[in-house]
């Protein structure tokens, strides 16, 4: 990400120094502390990410290779989007971790439980399931042709 922002500092500098204008927003002592906040700030995220995920997220990310910048690319774009549905829609998250670790232990204890995967098959609920897995596998697909612009492949470059 920083080399990602120095660059685009670079280019609007070149833009407004290229300018005959004399008024620069980068002259600006407010826009000056705005900028050094912001790349403090993105140094202690980084710092705190790299300790929280530590040997493990290196070896993640190196597993990634190419993908890696895609994957992060395509993580922010749905953490964006689900942010303007939130407000969008006015919802609020369970505030509260008991909820969150209530409703994840029983989506695990119930996939997990043969039981339930049997009384699934009695019951003819299984059709409900594969409905919904049918469904979230058209959304993912339609997304991935909305993503490469094309309906099969990538477009290549030649």
């Amino acid at each position: 990400m920083r080399p990602q922002i120095t660059q685009t500092a670079r280019v609007f500098g070149r833009r407004f120094n290229s300018s005959s204008s004399s008024s620069s927003p980068l002259n600006n002592p407010n826009v000056q502390k705005a900028v050094e906040g912001a790349q403090k700030a993105y140094a202690q995220s980084a710092a705190t990410v790299k300790r929280v995920a530590g040997p493990l997220g290196e070896r993640v990310g190196g597993l990634l290779g190419a993908y890696r910048e895609p994957v992060v690319y395509n993580a922010k774009v749905v953490s964006s989007l689900a942010k303007q549905v939130y407000k969008a829609e006015k919802l609020a998250p369970p505030l509260e971790l008991s909820t969150w670790a209530r409703a994840y232990s029983q989506i695990y204890s119930r996939a997990a439980n043969v039981g339930f995967w049997k009384e699934t098959l009695r019951t003819g609920a299984w059709a409900g399931l594969g409905v919904a897995a049918l469904e979230a596998y058209g959304i993912f697909s339609i997304g991935e042709i909305i993503g490469r612009r094309h309906l099969v492949g990538y477009k290549l470059k030649e």
